[in-house]
């Protein structure tokens, strides 16, 4: 390319020809992003990979968006750097937290249920490394790198409702670590006090994802609270600063990411065959079990989970598994349908209800989102703010796209979108997102921010 590239040159100049591209200054059209400020949860945060680490802070979103607004004046961009490449993420547990390292792509050998090595290594998450939960510990709470006030108040785990929490910070290690009083601060508060000259608002996402994530539909935030909330956000950084503008960013559809479609994709819902004689003897075990309403019969059937009031069912087509899913206990153990270990007689062996999203949980999830967003759209409208509609992008890519010369998805890993925990972007997906958001000031304000460069930014390492 670069070859070509240069004789055309060499011809243009050998005969006298000049030609010009017609080039578009940058300007902000009275924007000011002296004092960018950035809101949201953990894909404004950085967090990728299942943890926060410096690289993925250094990729976030808002940060890829300061960076582009440098050429029309914006202002420096502090953000709460961890402070370790290998990362931290944590869980809550009884009595507690559990932390761990950020995932990574590593060669690991294939082995049957025995244990014993059969055909050939692939490539799967891991954890990068192993330390001890004391020195993880220590790197979650201790000081940013950077000292604040911080320009990125993308706190992960954040919903939209507990963004108001004072104290909040006693209840999040990641806020913890940015809060400017740990016992009065909150997100809003704490962003608000910046005074921002242009803000960006992704927020609400865990407000659905956070239920998808577990299973269920039971934690999903009530619309009316979310419309009450919401325009309360964003209006308060409105009134914070002097005459700011913003842009806030729909939520996308959560079912569509890779956590919920990439073992549905290799795992049939009815992929247990049976035998007419399998059948008969599941079916007399089931019965005796107390649960005649699970009917086995020859050929394919669906695996039996647990549902959210307890009960048993069947998996019906449409039904997700959640990438937590423990395959090695499906194809080993017999998780779905009996556990054969135990012996003279196996018991039924249901999946729990928090590796499988049914068909009536995704309905009520989309739902809730669709309504979430009519109601981030229609506080753009009423407060004159540029909107970007990740719902609508994010499906675009089911199929695949191309951006400067390079296609991504949402496939898992090889699409290029998505980081190793199947929830957050990588940067090149961080990238595309803050082109959206910069498209969408664009549109609205009448600026002309570029845009980054995709091809500059890494989508998976692999090994």
């Amino acid at each position: 390319m670069k070859k070509i590239l240069f004789i055309i040159l060499s011809l243009a100049l050998f005969t006298a020809c000049e030609r010009k591209i017609d080039e578009f200054a940058a300007t902000a059209n009275g924007l000011d992003f002296s004092n960018f400020v950035s809101v949201g949860n953990s894909m404004v945060a950085g967090y990728a990979d299942g943890a926060i680490y410096m690289s993925g802070q250094e990729n976030s979103i808002p940060n890829i968006m300061a960076e582009q607004f440098q050429y029309v004046g914006g202002g420096a961009f502090r953000q709460p750097m961890i402070g370790t490449e290998d990362g931290v993420g944590f869980q809550a547990i009884p009595g507690g937290i559990y932390c761990f390292t950020k995932m990574g792509l590593k060669i690991v050998p294939d082995k049957d249920c025995e244990g014993k090595l059969v055909g050939t290594a692939s490539l799967k998450p891991g954890f990068v490394s192993n330390p001890d939960q004391a020195t993880l510990l220590q790197q979650l709470f201790a000081p940013p790198t950077v000292t604040g006030p911080y320009n990125n108040m993308g706190v992960p785990g954040l919903q939209l409702q507990a963004a108001f929490f004072p104290g909040y910070a006693f209840y999040n290690p990641f806020f913890a670590r940015m809060a400017t009083a740990a016992a009065s601060s909150s997100v809003i508060g704490d962003a608000m006090a910046q005074k921002p000259t242009f803000f960006m608002m992704w927020l609400g996402d865990n407000d659905a994802l956070s239920s998808a994530l577990a299973g269920t539909d039971l934690l999903l935030t009530p619309a009316d609270t979310f419309a009450k909330y919401y325009p309360m956000a964003t209006g308060a950084l409105l009134a914070s600063g002097k005459s700011p503008k913003g842009v806030v960013a729909t939520i996308p559809d959560v079912t569509t990411i890779p956590f919920f479609t990439t073992i549905s994709k290799a795992l049939p819902w009815n992929g247990v065959t049976l035998t007419a004689e399998q059948a008969a003897g599941l079916n007399t075990l089931y019965t005796m079990y107390q649960h005649p309403e699970i009917v086995w019969k020859a050929g394919q059937n669906p695996f039996v989970y647990v549902k959210n009031d307890g009960s048993w069912a069947q998996m019906q087509a449409g039904d997700l598994f959640l990438l937590t899913l423990p395959t090695d206990s499906v194809k080993c153990k017999g998780m779905g349908i009996a556990d054969q270990s135990i012996t003279p007689i196996p018991r039924p062996y249901p999946i729990p209800g928090k590796f499988v999203l049914d068909g009536a949980e995704q309905a009520k999830i989309k739902v809730a989102i669709d309504q979430y967003n009519v109601i981030i759209k229609g506080t753009a409208t009423a407060q004159n703010l540029a909107v970007a509609d990740m719902n609508t992008y994010l499906k675009s890519f089911a199929t695949g796209m191309v951006f400067d010369g390079i296609k991504v998805s949402t496939t898992f890993v090889t699409g290029g979108l998505f980081s190793t925990d199947g929830v957050h972007l990588n940067p090149r997906g961080c990238s595309i997102a803050a082109n959206y958001m910069i498209q969408a000031i664009n549109s609205k304000y009448g600026s002309n921010i570029p845009q980054a460069n995709v091809t500059s930014y890494l989508g998976l390492v692999f090994p």
